[in-house]
């Protein structure tokens, strides 16, 4: 067999079973399509499940695959062995109720003996127990020695998860020789050593189980195969290990170049050097589909592994940033199979980049909190209390220094610490529940898999692009609750009614764009109004209406109508997205994408990718851009065409998407052009004008643009001529246009009444400061001042504590102010009390961390936030006891 490189097995697989009739597809995104049952795609099957149950037809019903998946159960081991990753590619082959056992088998033992050319007598074959179909196919069809076959039970060979379609499976394995071996005389498959490889899995799914046991034969089987395409590559490359790979080793190569170090001289820099080397690939695969760290779900895995990487970094004496450079080379080595990695490498690298930074201006003081709270854990394990991190204390360190949870975990590991992961995770309890209230709100309906999933009728035909009112005929009903063939009003109008209608002209709900409101009426004199539709996964178009009078019934002929003026309402909002995401690239650059939209009758929501605040100046120069083209009366179309086509076009897709091979696609005059399947204007003239309403951040490196258009601006005009009347009401101007004037005359006039009350409030201060002399406390000759003053600005507090200092050389000063809602402790030390080792950066922590803050400065002043009110008084006096501890160190 001869050495080839990974892209080249890729290749290889995917060619052979398009031989054999298949069709190839892309790799789907790591980022699960209407499947809330996964985080992440984890398999090669995963994203077809919905083929494998019928509930979608397949474009094909032999398909071939290269998926890119991320499996995370064992991160805080990745590093530590040299076989666990995040990342893997999984090569398969798929059979949707087409070919079964007698096709799959012979042709995984080709593509291994005569396509790969592996030698026959290396390779070793499982099967389930009872499987002796596949025991036959293989020894009798194909020609395997029984001495090379291995009969294992259920728990090895039987493919099932719950109730559903599952079966047994047949595993081939590789003999990497005696040297990887365990020694022993009964050394075979299924031994734990590393001898034999796992390198493919058939499995034959021919039963329906119903969870308890009992199994029914499928009529019509299914084939899902799945085969490592590192461990492949492992074993046409004669290496150990997937970083040993040739795209794994180039990746881990140059994290040698960066750090400077020899991977394979010393364990502890070897597990640092594969956990970066296994979370760049992951973490740029990740970022490409659209994923962005977050505190939640997915973004939390990606900044998990982000932070990881970043302090191994720091572990082998890297203290910059680094890991952007990394992507290159990930780019470099995948980009022919993942042409999306190169499209998005700038923006990949920024996210990468922006995470990395963000972490590095915080590791430093939490590993130093982090290290101080070990401490005290072990100091306290000595009087005999348990070696537990507070989960209060984990939460501090991931509120405020970003530190995952499982990165504090494996820190405090080292140091065999456990942390109270119940304490930590009831803080976070509130936020979960919003998100997920929230996740809740966005997903389609419970009932629309529900109550419809058993109609059996074509999918609704939508007519929206063309029409906005049609003759349709009622598909099904429902009351919400179960599936009814008709309903009437009896006391009043009746809400939640539920209608399927075999066409409509409703726009559903979908990419950002709200759904059409209307009315649905019929012959007989029934009138629903419309006020939300859904599309459930078999394209049936759900109607949310009040039945307002009189009865409708399955079978009914209707007539459908879109609100006209609130649905061109939407589609001005919704060309003015496109227009602003292309005038957004073209001012901050083409690392712009869209992170996500919302467009509805009154406004356009965007969200992009960007890592600062957008400038007034740069929101100007886009606001100009998109009237310019609205005034420039550009012609909007929209085709139909083949997806290959479209991006030759240059039309820009959503990250993490999967399309069809026919794509809809909306160009503006060449200027403009996106995939998309919402509802536009004709030309760009119909959206009259466009005002950006807002600018903000969402989330890390995700800003916010929120703009109207048409009568909405009208609206916004309206609303500001209101808001400035009321102003010059109140200023007591007759004429708006004097207001700048009036506005400058008032403010000087608050200017000197200020400086009045700050003066006032010096003589206060300064009143406060002579009495700070009469109660001092001294410690070992050191004299000790402490107050708490509210309503003082921090300049106030400064200034008392520059007195007391200079008065007094031998004197430590700590005084807390509250001004603003805001709480700040200042800590001063005179000349001679420095002399004495005393040191204000260093007391000022110390009293602050009392009262839950943190803060610095140099040896004779220095501030500190506060933020835990009712800890004040404990941390004034305790200034006495830090003082004489400092003097005695």
């Amino acid at each position: 067999m001869e050495w080839t490189g990974l892209n080249e097995l890729r290749e290889k697989y995917l060619s052979f079973f398009e031989g054999k009739g298949h069709l190839r597809l892309d790799s789907f995104p790591l980022v699960p399509h209407n499947d809330n049952s996964l985080l992440l795609i984890n398999s090669g099957m995963a994203p077809m499940k919905k083929w494998f149950l019928g509930q979608e037809e397949p474009p094909c019903h032999r398909v071939t695959t290269c998926q890119k998946c991320i499996r995370t159960p064992d991160i805080e081991r990745v590093g530590i062995t040299a076989r666990h990753g995040t990342f893997f590619e999984m090569l398969g082959n798929f059979s949707f109720q087409d070919y079964f056992k007698e096709e799959v088998i012979p042709w995984a033992w080709e593509f291994l003996t005569q396509t790969l050319e592996i030698p026959a007598e290396k390779l070793y074959i499982s099967v389930y127990l009872e499987d002796d179909e596949a025991y036959d196919i293989w020894t009798k069809k194909v020609g395997i020695p029984e001495d090379h076959m291995v009969r294992f039970g259920k728990e090895d060979n039987f493919w099932e998860h719950g109730s559903g379609p599952c079966g047994p499976c047949s595993e081939i394995y590789f003999d990497r020789g005696p040297e990887y071996g365990c020694g022993k005389p009964d050394c075979r498959v299924g031994c734990d050593c590393d001898r034999y490889m796992e390198v493919w899995n058939l499995v034959f799914s021919q039963f329906d189980s119903d969870g308890n046991g009992h199994y029914e034969r499928l009529a019509k089987p299914n084939i899902d195969t799945g085969m490592g395409l590192e461990r492949l590559a492992c074993v046409m490359q004669g290496v150990g290990n997937l970083f040993e790979v040739d795209t794994v080793h180039n990746i881990l190569n140059h994290v040698e170049r960066i750090t400077g170090k020899t991977y394979g001289q010393d364990h502890m820099t070897d597990v640092s050097i594969r956990v970066i080397t296994d979370h760049i690939r992951s973490t740029v695969f990740m970022v490409s589909d659209g994923i962005l760290p977050s505190n939640e779900g997915r973004g939390y895995v990606l900044r998990r592994l982000l932070r990881r990487a970043a302090r191994h970094g720091r572990m082998l004496g890297v203290k910059r940033p680094f890991l952007s450079e990394l992507c290159d080379t990930v780019i470099r080595e995948n980009g022919s199979a993942y042409p999306e990695l190169v499209e998005h490498s700038d923006y990949i690298k920024k996210t990468i980049s922006a995470e990395e930074e963000r972490f590095s201006r915080t590791i430093d003081a939490g590993l130093s909190i982090l290290n101080n709270l070990v401490e005290d854990v072990i100091k306290k394990a000595q009087e005999g209390k348990k070696r537990i991190l507070s989960g209060m204390d984990a939460f501090k360190l991931n509120d405020t220094f970003g530190f995952p949870l499982d990165l504090t975990k494996e820190i405090a590991a080292e140091k065999g610490i456990e942390v109270d992961e119940e304490g930590f995770r009831s803080e976070l309890q509130k936020q979960r529940e919003t998100a997920r209230a929230d996740r809740m709100s966005r997903d389609i309906s419970g009932w629309t898999a529900d109550l419809f999933s058993d109609v059996q009728a074509q999918p609704t035909e939508f007519l929206g692009y063309e029409k906005l009112a049609a003759e349709a005929k009622v598909v099904a009903l429902s009351d919400g609750e179960e599936l009814v063939d008709a309903i009437a009003t009896d006391d009043g109008p009746k809400a939640g009614v539920l209608v399927v209608l075999d066409r409509t002209p409703f726009y559903a709900e979908s990419g950002g764009q709200v759904a059409d409101t209307g009315c649905i009426t019929t012959a007989s004199g029934a009138h629903l109004s419309v006020s939300a539709c859904k599309k459930t996964s078999k394209g049936y178009f759900v109607h949310t209406c009040t039945l307002e009078e009189g009865m409708v019934q399955t079978g009914e002929a209707v007539i459908a109508t879109v609100d006209e003026k609130r649905r061109h309402a939407i589609m001005r909002n919704h060309t003015s997205a496109h227009l602003l995401q292309k005038a957004l690239r073209e001012v901050l650059g083409a690392h712009v994408h869209q992170a996500g939209s919302y467009e509805d009758d009154e406004r356009v929501r965007f969200d992009f990718t960007h890592f600062n605040a957008v400038t007034p100046q740069e929101l100007q120069q886009v606001e100009k851009i998109v009237n310019e083209k609205i005034f420039e009366a550009l012609p909007v179309t929209v085709k139909e065409m083949p997806i290959k086509e479209a991006k030759e076009l240059g039309a820009m897709a959503l990250f993490g998407e999967k399309y069809g091979d026919i794509v809809r696609v909306v160009d503006i005059n060449g200027w403009s052009t996106e995939f998309c399947g919402g509802t536009h204007v004709s030309n760009t003239a119909q959206l009259g004008c466009f005002k950006i309403l807002s600018e903000s951040s969402v989330a890390a490196g995700i800003r916010r643009i929120e703009g109207t258009t048409g009568y909405g601006v009208l609206r916004l005009l309206d609303e500001k001529n209101e808001m400035l009347n009321q102003v010059a009401g109140t200023l007591k101007v007759s004429n708006i246009h004097d207001l700048p004037q009036r506005a400058a005359t008032v403010s000087a006039e608050l200017k000197n009444v200020q400086k009045e009350l700050d003066d006032l409030k010096a003589q206060i201060a300064n009143a406060k400061v002579d009495g700070l002399f009469e109660d001092a406390q001294e410690v070992e000759g050191i004299k000790i001042f402490t107050l708490y003053l509210t309503g003082t600005a921090n300049d106030a507090v400064r200034g008392m504590c520059d007195k007391a200092r200079d008065k007094v050389p031998a004197s430590v000063t700590a005084i807390i102010g509250e001004c603003d809602g805001k709480i700040s402790l200042a800590v001063a030390v005179g000349k001679e009390a420095q002399a004495k080792g005393l040191a204000a950066g260093k007391l000022v922590k110390q009293i602050a961390a009392i009262a839950g803050g943190n803060g610095g400065g140099k040896p004779d002043f220095a501030m500190a936030g506060i933020k835990e009110p009712s800890k004040i008084d404990d941390a004034l006096n305790a200034v006495p006891e830090l003082v004489r501890a400092a003097l005695n160190a």
